[in-house]
This record gives C-alpha cells, structure tokens and sequence, in this order.
C-alpha cells in the first residue's frame, strides 16, 4: 500500500527525503563523481584526436591511456589495514577479542578495502550498519558509494551528520527505492520502474512510502543514532583530482607516440620532377606506373628525383612522459617505482624521501578514518546489545604498520627494542602482526618456556645424580637390557623436581 510523501514540513522525512534528492542529483557533484569513477576504472577522458573520425579512432585513443589513479590509491589504500579495536571492556594491547569477532563475521576486512579505495577516489564514502543478520549473529554492515548516497552534515559539527538518503534499483520488484535514514529511523520510498536508471528524480506525486517498512512512520531502530558513518578525505576529494590536466598530459603524450610508430610503419615515398608529356606531347598517366609488389621495376626518367620518409627518433617523446611521471610522482607522493618500471634505478636516498612522502600521507588518511570505524563499531555493539562495549569514547581502533619494513629492518627494530617493549608489543607494533597473531604467538611461547623449565629441571637432576656418584639419567633409559632398577633403589625417589628446578641456576633465570 502506497502513503504519499508531504514534503511541506521542515526537517519531516518527506522535506528530508526532497531535500537530499536534489543535492544527489546536483549536477556538478554527479559529473565529478563520475569523472573521478572513470578514471580509476581505466576509463579517463580521452586524449584529442581526429574529430572527424572519431567513433573509429576511439579505440585507438584508448590504447594510449594509463592507468595512475589506480597506482595512486593503491599505493595508500594498501596500507589502510584495521586489525583491531580497544573498549571500555579490553584495553589491552591486543584488543577486544569480542570486537575482532564481531569484525570477523561482518566480513569488514574486506568491507573496509572497499570503503577507503572509495574515499580516496571519489573524496568520501558511506558505511550504514544495520540490524543483526540471523545467519552471522551479527550486523549488516555496508559500503556505500556517494554516487548513489549522499547525506547532510550538522554546519555546527562536519563530522555529525543530520540525514542521510541512499537509492537503489530494485530488478525484482520493478522500482527504485529510496531509503532515508534518520536518527533512530529509517523511511523507505519506492516508485515504480522497469528501467534501471542510475538517479531516478523524486517528486512527492510519483514517489509514496512504503507501507510494508512502516509508512511515514518509518522503522524505529534499537538506537537513536544515525546509522550512516561518512569517511571523508582531506579536502573532499580524490587522492589524484587536482593532478588530471597532468594525467591528461602523459595520456596525450602517449598517444602522440603511438600515432607517429603507426605512421611509421609504411615509410612514405614520392616522386618529383616527372614530365606530364612524352616526347610527342601525348600526356603521361603515371597512376599505374608504380605497382607494390615483389619483382616489380620502376623505370623513371633521369630528371625524375626519388624521396623517402625518414624514421622520428622516438626517444625524446618517451622521455618526455617519463618526466610527466616524475611529477605524478612528486605532486601525489607516490614512490617512482611504482609508476615506472626502472624506477628502481633510483638511488636509495631518493626513494627513501618518496616513501616517506607515502608514508606521511597514509598516516593523515589514517587518523582520518580512525574516529570513523570507531563509530561504526559502536554502532555494531549498539545493534548487539552491548553498550558497554557501544561507548564510542572509548572504542580505539588499531592499525596495521603504516612501513612496510624488511624482515631485516622488523629484526633489527625488535632486537634493540627488546629491553623497552613487552613480548606482545613487539610483535604488535614491530613485526606488524594481528592482535589475533600475537595472542597465538604468546601462548606457543609460554609453552616452550615450560618445556624449558621441565628440560632444566631434568638436566638439574641429572647434575645432582652425577655429583653423587649415580649413573646418569639417559643411560638408564638408553639401555634396555639393564637391569630395572627395584622401586625401593630408583635413583629420583625422595627428590623434589619443583625445588630443584627452583634452585637450579638456569631454571631460575627462564623463570
């Protein structure tokens, strides 16, 4: 059953839901998006070509195109890793055991690459976090991409959002949806449609509330927060937009080479100084006179000069796109070896500047997005009843290292840091491992320090045993054919192991 929308009253779902239509249809946000989409797709803007023939040199156009927004948000987005969180419950260094489960089976591991190729693309993506799944136990939880979500944020407070409105194409049912989300609520609108537009527009005629998900009352949450957490990139924009022209450059200057290596492969010849008589003044017709083929002769007169095109040295063209990778690479701070193949060539100094210029850049976006999985986390615990754990106050998120460091260079940190750091802080902070990693690690290293102990304390007995005149331990159990010693004579009755092993000089130094 169809309710219609009245958008007449301010800050109402139907004002709300008007509102944030029009702001995803502008125009000027929908063609950046867009643009900034198909650039990392592999689909930029082409460089100039002939106009007149352009459906057909199109193809040709795109073979000169490379892809470097894929490299610039890669070369971040990779080490954007979330491994944990602390709450109000778990502060340890290792985390909250309850919230990397929680993590685990929302599948945010993967969600999370999602989210942060999306911000650092487009400027900004959505995660909603919706209600408990019954198959995982655990919360729906989305990433959204602004082209089709958009939400209004508090002027007083950027980071607080008021609303927020994501619309779909729904196949199945023939409609698009519109869901409107609002602290506390979510409203769903539909309108009928068998075509699958990309931003279908909204009037309250054609649009009405959907009756079956609670009218213009809309669903009431198990909260009353906003569902929607927004990730924003410095300055609302993409890793790469500002640099485009420049990209544009090094698309155009490929493609400039490959027109000339095409045109070079047929080198161009030309006759001059041909006469247009014979010798009775009949006019000549030289259009057949010069066949391609093997064995053919061409037999000219002697005023008859031939000429031949000569091969464009290619070289300078190629260096000159090197150099517009040089400033890419300068411009966004990504290292040269990763635009450019022999960019390992490099000196070693000179990538280390490069890396930290990486490395200074992905630490900013990552205290960008840590505030943001905080809260989505709370909203996670929220959904699951937990609000101890939902304080999002307390909620920390933990990082993966931003350095990708050589197993040498991890070696050599956690030997000098060993009288500074805990066991568990060094495999954390250093080594790079997960919480869930460390735990492990840290159990099996507790076990070889009791097999230790346990070999200490044999070996300590066995020096006593020694000491007063007794046979070794291993060459009674070496030896099959001794004879068994009575119970009565056994040479370890009446000693205390746990007061050797805690006598014992090597015992008490693992201890």
């Amino acid at each position: 059953m169809a309710v219609a929308i009245n958008i007449e009253v301010p800050r109402s779902p139907g004002w709300w839901m008007a509102r944030l239509f029009k702001k995803l249809h502008d125009r000027q946000r929908v063609d950046r998006l867009e643009l900034l989409h198909n650039y990392l797709h592999g689909k930029p803007r082409l460089p100039q070509g002939a106009e007149n023939v352009r459906e057909m040199f199109a193809q040709f156009q795109r073979k000169a195109c490379v892809n470097v927004p894929a490299v610039v948000v890669g070369s971040v987005s990779d080490r954007l890793r979330p491994v944990g969180f602390k709450t109000a419950v778990d502060q340890d260094v290792s985390g909250d055991q309850q919230a990397s489960d929680v993590w685990e089976r929302t599948g945010l591991n993967i969600i999370a690459a999602d989210v942060h190729d999306m911000m650092l693309n487009l400027g900004e993506a959505y995660v909603i976090v919706g209600p408990v799944d019954d198959d995982t136990g655990a919360p729906v939880i989305t990433a959204e991409d602004p082209r089709f979500m958009v939400a209004e944020a508090d002027p007083a407070k950027p980071q607080k959002l008021l609303a927020a409105l994501k619309v779909l194409h729904d196949d199945i049912d023939g409609v698009h949806r519109a869901y409107l989300y609002l602290p506390g609520r979510v409203y769903v609108a539909f309108t009928p449609s068998k075509v699958a537009q990309a931003r279908p527009r909204f009037s309250s005629a054609s649009w009405s509330w959907d009756a079956s998900k609670g009218g213009e009352d809309g669903q009431k949450l198990t909260h009353d927060r906003m569902p929607v957490v927004r990730f924003l990139n410095k300055d609302g924009a993409g890793e790469y937009e500002h640099h485009l022209d420049l990209i544009d450059r090094i698309n155009h200057n490929i493609l400039q080479r490959l027109v000339i290596a095409s045109g070079q492969a047929f080198r161009q010849m030309a006759v001059s100084g041909l006469p247009d008589e014979d010798a009775d003044g009949n006019e000549i017709d030289w259009s057949d006179s010069f066949v391609m083929m093997p064995g053919a002769m061409w037999q000219l007169p002697p005023e008859a000069e031939m000429w031949e095109s000569q091969v464009t040295d290619l070289r300078p063209i190629i260096e000159a796109s090197r150099d517009d990778f040089r400033q890419v690479s300068m411009a966004t701070g990504t290292p040269m070896y990763m635009m450019v193949p022999d960019g390992q060539n490099q000196s070693a100094t000179g990538a280390g500047l490069y890396r930290e210029q990486l490395v200074f850049r992905a630490r900013d976006r990552r205290e960008r997005a840590t505030g943001r999985w905080a809260e989505v986390m709370s909203l996670a615990f929220e959904e699951l009843g937990d609000t101890k754990r939902a304080d999002v106050a307390t909620l920390r998120t933990q990082w993966a290292p931003v350095e990708q460091l050589s197993l040498a260079e991890k070696a050599d940190a956690a030997a000098k840091a060993q009288n500074d750091m805990p066991r568990r802080s060094r495999l954390i902070e250093i080594w790079g491992c997960t919480p869930d990693q460390a735990d492990r690690m840290m159990s099996e290293w507790q076990d070889e320090q009791v097999f230790a102990m346990q070999l200490a304390a044999m070996q300590a007995a066995q020096n006593q045993l020694q000491a007063g005149g007794q046979p070794p331990i291993r060459a009674i159990a070496s030896t099959p054919a001794q004879p068994q010693v009575p119970p009565a004579e056994d040479p370890l009755a009446g000693l205390d192991l746990n007061q050797i092993a805690s006598t014992d000089p090597v015992t008490t130094a693992v201890n």
